[in-house]
């Protein structure tokens, strides 16, 4: 359910200027990060914290989606459906193992053309 929430996207200029506080490395053009499909795309001042993340590392990505989920999805959008919000307040309440962990999310981004270099994570050319 989670993974139905997230959607991939490369970062542009707008992006790239409104970069997260307490970042280690600068985000960069074309650089993929994972957003809440919900409100992704409505203007940053309008999105509640949590909503896009940037993992630099494939490995990265389930730690990212998870803490979306749990924080984001759960609590802070006021985008999110509400009956999609129930269902997941359900699902981290019971704990459940089910998300498939960090292998399986990183296989799963890399199947869909996402590979690691120096600077992020990065879409194939296409």
């Amino acid at each position: 359910l989670a993974r139905k929430q997230i959607e991939l996207f490369e970062a542009n200029s707008e992006d790239v200027e409104c970069s997260a506080q307490g970042r280690n490395k600068p985000i960069v053009n074309g650089q993929v990060g994972i957003r809440c499909k919900h409100c992704g795309k409505v203007p940053l001042k309008h999105r509640a914290r949590g909503a896009v993340y940037y993992p630099s590392k494939l490995g990265g990505v389930y730690q990212a989606a998870q803490n979306m989920a749990s924080a984001h999805l759960c609590e802070h959008c006021q985008y999110v459906p509400a009956d999609i919000r129930d269902e997941l307040v359900q699902h981290r309440e019971r704990k459940s193992s089910a998300g498939g962990g960090k292998k399986y999310w990183a296989e799963g981004v890399r199947v869909l053309g996402v590979y690691e270099d120096r600077e992020g994570l990065r879409f194939t050319l296409r």
